[in-house]
C-alpha cells in the first residue's frame, strides 16, 4: 500500500525486515526464503521509553531513531529493505459499500467523497483502498479504505532511512498479521496490545471490520500494581510470570487482584461482543467460527478458557511462528515466549515473499 512512499514495489522472493513500532516496543523479524519455505533468519524486540510515541504520534524522533540502531546491530539484520506495520490511533480503516465500477472510477469516487470517510483535515493523510469482494447485492461491492496522517507515515519512513535502511512499503497491522494464520478465513483476531487492543473480522479472508478498544497489557498491569501495592515493573513481571490471575484464593490481594481483573475483562468483553453485533446488524449473513487471541498483553494463563464461555465461540491462541522454518540455533522455549509480539513483524517480513 502507500504507493506514493513506496520506492518500488516488491518483486518476487526477497528478504526483508518487518519492523513494527508499538507504543511499548519495537519488533523487528527478518525471514529468508528457501525455494518457498520461510526461515526464520533473526528477530529482536526493544522496549520504548515513556513518551516515544503516544496516540499514533512519534514524540521524540531521535530516541526511537538510536534505539532502532541498537537493536538492528545486536540482531545483526542484514536486509538493507524493510517493511513497516502502521495501525492503532496512527491509521483509520474503513469498509465501504460501493456501486459497482471500474478501479478508475472508484479512484474519482473515494477521492471526491473521502471527507465522509476521514476525519483528517484536507491533504493532511496518505490513503489507499482496496476492492475486498461483492457486497450483499449484485450491484455492490465491499471497498476497504485505510489512510494515515502525512506526519507519522513521513517521520516513520524518514526514521527507517536514517538507520540505513529502504523503506519498500508500508502495510497495515491487520493485513500483515493475516498472513501468520493459517485458517483464520472467518475469524475474529483480537490483537492485545500495551494501550489499545485491535479486533478484526475476517470474512472469507477479507477484513471487513478493524477496530481499537482503549484497553491493553497496561492497564492490566496497572490493576495488579495497585492491588498488590507493587511498583508497576513487579507488577509486570508478575504479569509475565504466566502465574494464573484467575485463580488466587490464598489471600485478600490475590482475590481482590482476581475482582479487579474480572472488572477490566467485563469491560473489554463488552466491546468485544459490540464489535460482533455491530456488524452482524450490518451483515446478515456474517459467520465467525473460532477467535484468535494474539499479542503481547495476550500470555495471561487461563485467558483463554476464561474468555472462552461468555464470547461462547472457541478461542485459540495464535502462534505467528507456524508458517516458519525454525533452526536449531534459535532457543525454541524463548520463542515460543515471545511469539504473540512477533506476528505483525512476522507478517511483514512474509509479505518479502509476496504472500
Amino acid at each position: 500500500m502507500w504507493k506514493r512512499i513506496q520506492k518500488f514495489l516488491l518483486k518476487g522472493k526477497r528478504d526483508v525486515v518487518g519492523i513494527d513500532i508499538g507504543t511499548g516496543a519495537i519488533k523487528i523479524v527478518e525471514i529468508s526464503w528457501n525455494k518457498d519455505q520461510p526461515v526464520l533468519k533473526s528477530l529482536g524486540i526493544e522496549m520504548l521509553p515513556p513518551k516515544i510515541i503516544e496516540d499514533g504520534q512519534v514524540f521524540n524522533s531521535k530516541g526511537l531513531t538510536d534505539i532502532l540502531i541498537q537493536l538492528l546491530a545486536k540482531t545483526h539484520i542484514s536486509s538493507k529493505h524493510a517493511i513497516i506495520a502502521v495501525g492503532g490511533r496512527g491509521m483509520l480503516a474503513r469498509e465501504l459499500i460501493l456501486p459497482v465500477m471500474t478501479k478508475e472510477e472508484l479512484q474519482e469516487a473515494i477521492k471526491w467523497e473521502l471527507e465522509k470517510y476521514i476525519p483528517y483535515p484536507p491533504n493532511s493523510f496518505y490513503f489507499d483502498f482496496s476492492i475486498m469482494g461483492k457486497g450483499d447485492i449484485e450491484s455492490e461491492i465491499r471497498v476497504l479504505l485505510v489512510a494515515s496522517p502525512h506526519e507519522f507515515i513521513n517521520t516513520i519512513t524518514s526514521i527507517v532511512k536514517n538507520v540505513g535502511l529502504i523503506p519498500v512499503a508500508i502495510d497495515v497491522e491487520p493485513l500483515a498479521l493475516y498472513r501468520t494464520f493459517t485458517n483464520a478465513e472467518n475469524a475474529m483476531i483480537i490483537d492485545i496490545g500495551e494501550l489499545l487492543s485491535q479486533i478484526t473480522v475476517f470474512q472469507k479472508g477479507i477484513p471487513v471490520i478493524i477496530r481499537n478498544i482503549p484497553l491493553g497489557g497496561q492497564r492490566m498491569t496497572e490493576v495488579i500494581m495497585q492491588v498488590q501495592r507493587i511498583s508497576f515493573y513487579e507488577a509486570e513481571q508478575l504479569k509475565k510470570k504466566h502465574i494464573d490471575l484467575f485463580s488466587f484464593d490464598s489471600s485478600k490481594e490475590c482475590n481482590e487482584t482476581k475482582q479487579q481483573l474480572e472488572v477490566f475483562f467485563a469491560e473489554f468483553l463488552r466491546d468485544v461482543r459490540r464489535t460482533t453485533e455491530y456488524y452482524q446488524l450490518q451483515n446478515k449473513m456474517v459467520s465467525i467460527d473460532k477467535i484468535y487471541l494474539t499479542g503481547g498483553g495476550s500470555q495471561i494463563k487461563n485467558l483463554v478458557s476464561y474468555l472462552s464461555k461468555p464470547l461462547d465461540l472457541p478461542v485459540v491462541m495464535h502462534d505467528p511462528l507456524v508458517k516458519l522454518k525454525i533452526p536449531k540455533s534459535f532457543d525454541k522455549s524463548y520463542l515460543q515466549k515471545i511469539a504473540p509480539q512477533l506476528g505483525v513483524a512476522i507478517g511483514l517480513s512474509l509479505r518479502g515473499g509476496g504472500k
